[in-house]
């Protein structure tokens, strides 16, 4: 893991009109349901990443596309603040969502906070849900004392590296159970192609390591959760672990941290949210990277974010647009419950896309600049954001109180890898394995 650095020019944020009610009945010609989800409403005009994606109740198989029609109101004012929307998309034959960007206008003018008012219509071929709008607040960055003046880089990045590096070491990971204990043998070598690009560190390539985690074969959850960063919010544990044996670790070590512009110290209540510092914290296809050993120049993988070319290798189709008809486990985490990517069961078995209860803060942090960092909220920190209970289908630990079967195996509860913050899982909800825990 090392050095940062990061420019952002224009600020883009996406809209997702999401999974519908399932107390809403169909009532369009076609039967089809609309309504809207939004991550982090809040976006600074520099800066800002948010979204709303549009989808389905099903997939559309009528043979033609569908349209969805919104209006768009607000403060904001179309074609100053923001390139104006059409009004509607196209869900294509075959397809059950779509995504649309929207481009906001960095001014030089003092502003106040303005909004964007998305707002889905019913038609022939839909019915909105009653989920069926959407409010995006576009903050200023001109404005002394609102991010103007502050000196700090504020800049975020989520745009990966290509995976250019196969691995010179076959993958070994094996699984067995024994009782009530899993027992994981892997030589933490991905069975996919990596990059190797870590800031400031020449590393000569991918090691391979044996190495043995344990954990409970029949998970609980514990009375209090356990943060994976200790009580100075350095690195504590291992989330989980990958089903190739590559560990799934996102909370960011030295250098990713704030650093005091006096005296150099880091400041860890204040360390780089990974998923969006991409190229600084030198991440790939995978979000993932290698943490170089300084004695030999190598270094061992490990996921920081969204694995989506692993989790690709596992089902081709799983980020096509369509709800799978069945769930893809990723991993296992630290706790023995299952990792599932971006698709689970709801209480009524029914598979969804889960979305995260974090969100962005608004306004401005509290920070001076020097000791601590200054600006909008824009995400660039992992403490940009709050839990926001019911904001989401998830809890704090990014997981949910659902029965879940893999082969011959039921679970009660399981995690998450969202599209959105936290992304990866940054609490345990059961009983860490000892082999999780840094340092061991």
């Amino acid at each position: 893991m090392r050095k940062f650095s990061q420019l952002a020019v224009v600020a883009a944020f996406s809209l997702y009109i999401s999974s519908c009610s399932e107390d809403d009945p169909a009532s369009g010609t076609n039967g089809f349901l609309a309504a809207i989800t939004v991550t982090n409403p809040t976006v600074n005009e520099a800066n800002g990443m948010t979204g709303f994606n549009v989808s389905l109740d099903q997939v559309n198989n009528t043979g033609s596309s569908v349209t969805v029609d919104y209006t768009v109101g607000g403060t904001a004012t179309a074609g100053t603040d923001y390139q104006a929307l059409s009004g509607s998309v196209s869900i294509a034959d075959g397809m059950q969502e779509l995504n649309v960007n929207v481009i906001i206008t960095d001014d030089s003018e003092d502003e106040q906070d303005e909004t964007i008012i998305v707002t889905l219509e019913s038609n022939d071929e839909v019915t909105a849900s009653s989920q069926n709008s959407a409010t995006f607040t576009i903050t200023d960055d001109d404005d002394p004392g609102t991010g103007g003046t502050c000196p700090n880089d504020n800049s975020v990045n989520t745009t990966n590296t290509a995976c250019t590096d196969t691995p010179s070491v076959a993958n070994s990971y094996t699984e067995t159970v024994s009782g009530d204990v899993r027992t994981i043998v892997t030589n933490r070598v991905p069975n996919h192609t990596y990059g190797n690009q870590v800031p400031n560190f020449v590393t000569n390539g991918l090691t391979s390591t044996t190495e043995t985690f344990d954990l409970d074969a029949t998970p609980a959850l514990a009375s209090s959760s356990t943060s994976i960063v200790d009580s100075e919010f350095r690195p504590a544990y291992d989330m989980g672990i990958a089903l190739n044996g590559v560990p799934i670790d996102p909370a960011p070590g030295e250098p990713f941290i704030f650093e005091n512009s006096s005296t150099g110290e880091f400041n860890w209540d204040w360390v780089f949210e990974p998923n969006n510092n991409r190229t600084a914290v030198g991440l790939d296809c995978n979000t993932s990277h290698l943490q170089p050993n300084m004695m030999t120049g190598t270094g061992l993988i490990h996921y920081h974010g969204d694995m989506m070319d692993y989790a690709e290798d596992l089902d081709p189709n799983i980020n096509s647009g369509n709800i799978p008809t069945q769930v893809l486990q990723i991993g296992w985490g630290a706790d023995g419950f299952p990792i599932l990517y971006k698709f689970g069961p709801d209480q009524a078995g029914t598979i969804k896309r889960m979305t995260s209860s974090y969100v962005l803060k608004t306004g401005e942090r509290p920070g001076d600049g020097v000791s601590e960092p200054c600006g909008e909220y824009s995400g660039k920190y992992t403490n940009d954001y709050e839990f926001s209970q019911g904001a989401g289908d998830l809890d704090e630990c990014n997981g949910i109180a659902r029965t879940v079967i893999l082969g011959n195996e039921t679970f009660d509860y399981y995690y998450v890898i969202t599209e959105e913050f936290p992304v990866i899982p940054r609490c345990i909800s059961g009983t860490p394995g000892d082999d999780f825990k840094k340092g061991m």
